[in-house]
């Protein structure tokens, strides 16, 4: 369910997971939303500081998208998590949203250094990363 995107750059980079409901809302896998905000002039001077993870949350197939965030935020060190706007915006993804909530909180239980964010949507990844690490 996870796609990975690597930005070039030094080996003291932050790992970032972003979690988005996009490729079930817009057909637009989470790969593609990220390299689109993390190549523009914004980007530009932290870019190589950070390594994006994109992981396609499946409203559909709730239970399988839970078991595959729990795998996945435990089977790394991750600097942050990014909850998309598509993710927590929709009514209808309240029950999901809360869950994947639960998952990310008990990983920052027992690592809390853990940055926890939520972005305004596809255009904010950069910011949102900005805003969090002070970079």
């Amino acid at each position: 369910m996870s796609s990975i995107v690597r930005n070039s750059g030094n080996a003291a980079r932050k790992s970032i997971l972003i979690l988005s409901a996009s490729q079930y809302l817009s057909g637009r896998p989470i790969s593609e939303v990220v390299k689109a905000d993390w190549v523009k002039d914004k980007a530009r001077d932290i870019a190589d500081k950070f390594d994006n993870v994109g992981f396609t949350v499946d409203p559909t197939n709730v239970p399988e998208t839970l078991e595959c965030l729990q795998k996945t935020i435990q089977g790394n060190a991750w600097d942050g998590v990014i909850f998309g706007w598509c993710t927590r915006g929709r009514v209808e993804f309240t029950v999901l949203f809360e869950k994947m909530v639960s998952v990310v909180f008990r990983q920052a239980s027992v690592q809390p250094e853990l940055k926890i964010m939520f972005c305004e949507g596809p255009q904010d990844l950069v910011q949102t990363t900005r805003r969090n690490f002070a970079v």
